[in-house]
């Protein structure tokens, strides 16, 4: 694939501002995230993780600090390096890899715990390469493992989504922000400019997916759905939340 349209993240994701337009979460609620997923997964003992699309290793690191046997996967060599850097400097071990999503340097049943976190699910234009990055995630997931994906609730994205936000960046850059829902193509595009008539200097563009999709998509991917939680502090998901926590398992082979 070679169109922009299909690769805006590759772009993005290696763009200094990403960090800052992307509106990552801060210590406290990473903090918050991590100890939900301990507590949502039953995460005990040594536990081989995969964190796909692990950016700059916002969970990652506090999971390899546990003492998990962590491997983070991104396509963003930006993010990869500032998740290396991290990792250096407090001196935890885990591995960081650049690779698709859509197609895992891994072996089947590689992995007891796949993560899948911050709406990084949908970037894709083709629903079957969106289809791919859970197939993918269930391949190297072993038999009884566990695939956690976070993303956007469809609903409330479409009703909060910003259609007008200025924001600035660390090194002092103004941009703003703009969002439009495409209901045929069920995608939410953002634009940031640096003027109100400016060009469009940065774009996202994803595929929002309601829950019956999710169900028919994970199922297809070999996963069961074991629960769906609107937040990290395991509250079912309710349909009015920002987030939806997928939670599925791989089947044990009989």
């Amino acid at each position: 694939m070679t169109d922009c349209a299909e690769t805006w993240w590759q772009d993005f994701f290696d763009h200094r501002c990403s960090l800052d337009l992307s509106q990552f979460p801060g210590a406290d609620q990473t903090e918050h995230e991590v100890a939900g997923l301990i507590r949502i997964l039953k995460i005990g003992g040594q536990q081989r993780i995969a964190d796909v699309c692990c950016g700059y290793g916002r969970h990652l690191l506090p999971l390899a600090q546990q003492g998990h046997t962590v491997f983070g996967v991104d396509i963003a060599p930006m993010m990869l390096a500032k998740a290396r850097r991290w990792l250096e400097k407090l001196g935890v071990p885990a591995v960081i890899l650049r690779a698709d999503a859509r197609q895992l340097p891994f072996a089947d049943d590689s992995f007891d715990v796949v993560l899948n976190l911050f709406n990084s699910f949908g970037y894709c234009q083709s629903e079957a390469q969106n289809q791919r990055i859970l197939t993918e995630s269930a391949r190297v997931l072993r038999p009884g493992g566990k695939f956690l994906l976070e993303t956007r609730n469809r609903p409330h994205q479409i009703m909060f989504a910003p259609h007008y936000l200025p924001m600035e960046t660390a090194d002092g850059q103004r941009f703003i922000l703009r969002c439009r829902y495409d209901r045929a193509a069920h995608r939410l595009t953002s634009e940031w400019r640096q003027a109100e008539d400016g060009p469009v200097v940065h774009r996202a563009s994803i595929r929002l997916y309601g829950i019956d999709e999710l169900d028919e998509m994970m199922a297809q991917a070999g996963l069961r759905k074991t629960a769906v939680y609107g937040d990290y502090d395991a509250t079912p998901f309710a349909g009015y939340q920002r987030q939806v926590l997928y939670l599925t398992e791989k089947p044990i082979r009989r």
